[in-house]
């Protein structure tokens, strides 16, 4: 079963303009390079993204399941549609595809006592397996104030995906580096925390965590981001990666940012068919390693 670890999906009103503006920037930059129209370019990412769309990009590229992350940004910007709603939505939409679609929570733990309850009410509703969250928004994991959502996500046996890396416009990016887990860590050792992007240009960071804690995983997402011009880069990261984590690895693809770049179908089969790992290590990344995480 080959289960893509990190995916998205909105509806435009669900993410701040602030956000939308600081993440169509780097992508308009790149218009020169990328063989679309002018329609697509500037739809993308404000356009809708439905799970119907997820689901037949999956059935056109091989993957049986997708984890769905949604991202609470209205602490930086109030969005249209607030936080409970945009979660809601996740929920329901993807109850549609029960056999396909994973469906995590996405709040901001800096919301206090309103992201306990949120998570109280979608715990108790849909028994959700995980959450994201993004630190760039404005906290550091270890602040004082979070301890009650870590232990209500150890409570919950919640798996806990984190950005790591690039953050553009208003968001702090230091805020995202994983070294700042370290004391979390410490203190609850049977939470199960993904860094996403390997870490992205702080991977140095996930690795050095990595060599200490066992329930410390990462995300291969946005790798694809060196495709097509640098394969034997994706290839260098994934065995640095494997050389320090073994199979603590999860395939991901961030989609639907990078199909403009390099496209979700093209992604999957480079992953399958690189000579970059073991058959048994490649189908523990492909989907054994977060089956077993989800206790699918």
């Amino acid at each position: 079963m080959m289960i893509d670890g990190h995916v998205h999906m909105w509806l435009r009103p669900m993410y701040p303009d602030v956000i939308i503006n600081a993440y169509l920037e780097p992508w308009l930059a790149m218009s020169e390079f990328l063989d679309m129209t002018k329609e697509i370019e500037e739809s993308f990412p404000t356009s809708e993204v439905r799970p119907e769309l997820l689901v037949e990009s999956m059935k056109q590229s091989g993957v049986d399941r997708s984890v769905v992350l949604p991202l609470d940004f209205g602490l930086v910007q109030e969005p249209k549609v607030g936080v409970e709603e945009f979660n809601d939505w996740i929920f329901e939409s993807s109850a549609n595809y029960p056999d396909k679609l994973i469906p995590f929570m996405g709040i901001d733990p800096g919301r206090g006592e309103q992201a306990i309850r949120l998570m109280r009410k979608y715990y108790a509703k849909y028994e959700p397996k995980g959450i994201k969250i993004y630190p760039p928004n404005g906290f550091y994991p270890y602040e004082e104030r979070l301890e009650p959502f870590w232990r209500e996500v150890q409570d919950m046996g919640l798996v806990v995906v984190s950005h790591a890396g690039a953050s553009w416009g208003p968001l702090d990016e230091e805020k995202s580096r994983p070294i700042h887990f370290r004391s979390i860590l410490d203190k609850y050792p049977d939470l199960k925390l993904v860094i996403a992007h390997l870490g992205g240009k702080y991977r140095a960071d996930t690795y050095e965590l990595a060599r200490e804690y066992d329930n410390l995983y990462t995300d291969c997402s946005a790798l694809q981001g060196w495709l097509p011009a640098e394969p034997q880069t994706v290839k260098d990261r994934l065995n640095e990666a494997f050389s320090v984590m073994g199979d603590r690895i999860i395939f991901g693809t961030d989609w639907p940012l990078f199909d403009l770049a390099y496209p979700y179908e093209s992604w999957c089969s480079f992953v399958r068919e690189q000579d970059i790992c073991s058959d048994e290590r490649k189908e523990k990344l492909l989907g054994g390693t977060m089956s077993r995480l989800l206790g699918l």
